[in-house]
């Protein structure tokens, strides 16, 4: 009979033991699984707020009433990550612990000018050098646009935004995160007066926001 009692009880004591150790295992997993998805919060929130920041200058840029660049730097992180930007969005992913992927895709509420380094213009003087070789004027504020119908000046504008929109939806631009991005707000001035051109009360404007890497 004692020899029973002591069966017993060895085996109460191996019960107890077994049970502690699957609830120590359980809440050692519960910890790690709570870091992990926390580490991945964390990353996701860091590219949310990355995407948020940059989207906001380049909206910003279209508010101010003269010509000028914004430089933004995309800031080091513990872990990699990759930028691409369209005329639509910019794109941040990055690897998640369980071998994911993270992603956020913030809509750019200002559609910002692209374009390939092997075009005719990059930067915003580029771009008033280009309009000066295509139509004769700079199209600044000192050297507007003369053109008896500014229409059509604007509508072959339109078509270089247009083929832009069109070529980075389908090929986006991967930005190299250790080179700063200028934003820069370039302003097309249209003499809207042709039979004097020096009355800049009659000058209308068209505001873009480049955004490119040198």
């Amino acid at each position: 009979m004692s020899k029973f009692i002591e069966n017993k009880k060895a085996i109460m004591s191996l019960t107890i033991t077994q049970l502690g150790l699957i609830i120590a295992t359980a809440i050692l997993l519960t910890a790690a699984v709570s870091v992990v998805f926390l580490n991945d919060w964390q990353k996701k929130e860091d590219i949310v707020n990355i995407a948020s920041n940059f989207s906001t200058i380049v909206q910003g840029m279209d508010t101010r009433f003269f010509e000028n660049t914004t430089t933004f730097y995309f800031p080091e992180k513990t872990y990699n990550y990759n930028v691409s930007i369209s005329t639509e969005y910019i794109t941040i992913n990055t690897s998640g612990t369980w071998f994911n992927t993270l992603s956020i895709k913030q809509h750019l509420i200002k559609k910002p000018l692209l374009n390939r380094e092997n075009k005719d213009w990059i930067t915003g003087t580029d771009f008033h050098i280009f309009l000066n070789g295509t139509y004769g004027s700079f199209g600044n504020k000192t050297d507007p646009i003369h053109n008896l119908d500014v229409n059509s000046v604007k509508n072959e504008i339109s078509k270089i935004v247009e083929n832009a929109s069109f070529t980075f939806s389908t090929y986006p631009s991967f930005l190299n995160l250790k080179k700063p991005v200028f934003i820069e707000q370039v302003l097309i001035y249209y003499d809207i007066n042709a039979d004097n051109k020096w009355d800049n009360n009659n000058d209308e404007k068209q505001s873009f926001v480049l955004v490119y890497q040198l």
